[in-house]
């Protein structure tokens, strides 16, 4: 487990490193708060059902951000740079997410034992992310953080990132203590080894993208969309090895609007 979690986080640690370092006295720095809606793709439900992939398996999240530019902006605002230090920032994050899971779709609508199985199974899990991730703007940061063009209102970047995440699994059963008699769940995971609420470290990559608008001289509000891809199938407890359909490690969708301020 320890080694896991160090190969995880070193690269993470060392990119955010590297960039510090780089930066010296010509960065600049922001520190910011995010919140908003995580939708959770895991073997909860059905592939492609709506209700499973985006309308049900949903929860909040919340998290810290803070960015590192690497150019002053604020005060350097005619020394240009270059191309990198003008369209690229990295933006580090702690944030905390959790949602409850339910069954959705056909298989969990039908009016059999095994439909009764679904609906009976009721997980929950809660998620910690550390990472970070690159962020690439579109408009010339130094531009639009300046302030020095009154008509520039919006800053539309893509991002690509890294993180370590903390999960904590639970699932219980309405038709009784799964534990002691696993044949109240779903036959595929009334199977030993499919089922592990145990709390785990895995990793993830991240994509999305976003925009900043400006409100104030020193702070900027942001709306982005970012998809989060696990590297472990064992977020949601479930993992069903053997059956074909189990394809995919468990993903989610994060919607989220934040509030950015600028220290420098």
């Amino acid at each position: 487990m320890t080694k896991s979690i160090f190969k995880i986080l070193a690269p993470i640690i060392y990119c955010f490193f590297i960039a510090t370092v780089s930066a010296q006295d010509k960065s600049s720095h922001e520190i910011g708060i995010i919140s908003g809606s995580a939708s959770f793709t895991t073997d909860y439900g059905q592939r492609h059902d709506f209700q499973s992939n985006v309308g049900g398996n949903v929860g909040p999240g919340l998290g810290l951000i803070y960015y590192i530019n690497f150019t002053d902006y604020r005060y350097r605002w005619n020394q240009r740079t270059n191309y990198w230090s003008e369209h690229f920032r990295i933006r580090t994050e702690f944030s905390y997410m959790t949602a409850k899971l339910n069954h959705y779709g056909i298989y969990a609508e039908t009016d059999s034992y095994a439909g009764e199985q679904l609906r009976a199974m009721h997980g929950k899990t809660q998620l910690f992310n550390f990472g970070a991730q690159l962020e690439f703007h579109i408009v010339d940061i130094v531009d639009f953080g300046s302030r020095r063009i009154p008509r520039l209102k919006f800053s539309p970047y893509l991002s690509l990132g890294l993180m370590g995440d903390f999960y904590n699994p639970e699932l219980e059963s309405d038709l009784g203590d799964w534990r002691e008699d696993p044949s109240v769940l779903y036959p595929k995971w009334a199977v030993p080894g499919t089922v592990d609420t145990s709390a785990g470290f895995t990793g993830s990559l991240t994509g999305g993208i976003g925009t900043r608008f400006k409100i104030g001289e020193y702070s900027d509000i942001l709306l982005e969309s970012r998809w989060q891809y696990f590297f472990s199938n064992w977020v949601d407890g479930l993992n069903a090895k053997d059956d074909p359909a189990n394809k995919y490690n468990d993903w989610l969708l994060y919607v989220h609007v934040g509030y950015v301020y600028y220290l420098n």
